[in-house]
């Protein structure tokens, strides 16, 4: 993998991360996920464009070339495997997980790997995301599952922070039974642990559930 720095790998995974789970990288998203202006994305973006990782498009949009995105689903896939060893084996919760998998994917390939062998191989991080490049049983998302149907949640899209630090406030993990209750223009209404918790829709669609 070519020799890059930190910040630029946040830009990769970022980009790739939100391609995944919204289906395209906007400017706007990509500043709200990292917590810089969209001066400062639009100047990272013109360096990566350079380099060729990836391509501007219409509407604000950014897109990941080949190049560009080999990088990133490296990077993504140590960290997937960083995440799980910190939940399964050190027993971190999913969000300090994600959060010193960021440290810990940067080891040497041949430790990553030993780590990826002794976990089994698992195909999926503790956010039910892919580890390997493979076919996941999608579900739907929290927006399009019907009312009074319990269902269970298997996904939590591109590990986006807005999703992963609304889910952690909430104890919404995969493999949660929740009940869907109601909804409305903004919410999706659902009861936890004998707990209503109201979702915003902008976060429920980056939930996939299965329902019974």
């Amino acid at each position: 993998m070519p020799r890059i720095s930190a910040r630029i790998e946040d830009y990769l995974t970022t980009i790739y991360r939100l391609e995944e789970a919204l289906g395209e990288a906007k400017t706007s998203d990509i500043s709200r996920e990292l917590g810089v202006s969209n001066a400062t994305v639009s100047k990272i973006i013109s360096r990566l464009e350079s380099r060729g990782l990836v391509i501007r498009e219409k509407y604000h949009r950014v897109t990941l070339t080949e190049k560009g995105r080999e990088i990133a689903r490296e990077i993504i896939r140590r960290h997937r495997i960083a995440e799980l060893f910190l939940a399964k084996i050190l027993g971190f919760n999913d969000r300090d997980a994600h959060y010193y998998a960021h440290y810990l994917e940067h080891l040497p390939s041949e430790i990553i790997e030993r780590i990826y062998e002794y976990l089994g191989k698992p195909s999926t991080c503790p956010h039910g995301n892919p580890i390997v490049d493979h076919e996941l049983n999608r579900g739907i998302t929290l927006n399009e599952a019907p009312d009074n149907k319990t269902c269970t949640v298997n996904r939590l899209l591109g590990e986006l922070k807005i999703v992963l630090e609304f889910a952690s406030e909430n104890s919404i993990r995969v493999g949660s039974t929740i009940r869907i209750l109601g909804k409305d223009s903004d919410t999706i209404i659902i009861e936890l642990n004998n707990r209503e918790i109201r979702v915003p829709r902008r976060i429920a669609r980056l939930i996939i559930v299965e329902c019974g």
